[in-house]
């Protein structure tokens, strides 16, 4: 839930090591232990910029945008990015109504 906005945000040049979910947007986001009902309302999330992005991911999932039903996300771009597994293992990407864009290499991709 919630209203209000987050916009024109970039992340650029940042190397991670060994970070649980390294690049992540859930507007979906509850913390209580029993699940949460989805919400009819969110902060609106436009014009996010990840670009040159490196590194390695604890977990599995090392992208993850799980947006708002009544308000997706916009406007997100990934540039550069790549994010590898820390150990063994691959590394995951989950885009759940995200409207996103791509330039160069994006590891992992949606």
């Amino acid at each position: 839930g919630g209203s209000g906005y987050a916009k024109n945000i970039i992340f650029q040049n940042v190397v991670m090591n060994n970070v649980s979910n390294p690049i992540i947007i859930d507007q979906n986001y509850c913390d209580q232990k029993t699940p949460c009902e989805q919400q009819p309302s969110a902060v609106k999330i436009s014009n996010v910029v990840f670009k040159n992005i490196k590194g390695t991911s604890a977990s599995e999932e090392a992208i993850s945008f799980d947006c708002s039903k009544s308000f997706p996300c916009q406007g997100v771009l990934l540039q550069d990015v790549n994010l590898v597994r820390q150990g063994d293992g691959d590394v995951d990407a989950t885009c759940l109504k995200v409207r996103l864009q791509k330039k160069g290499n994006v590891s992992p991709g949606c």
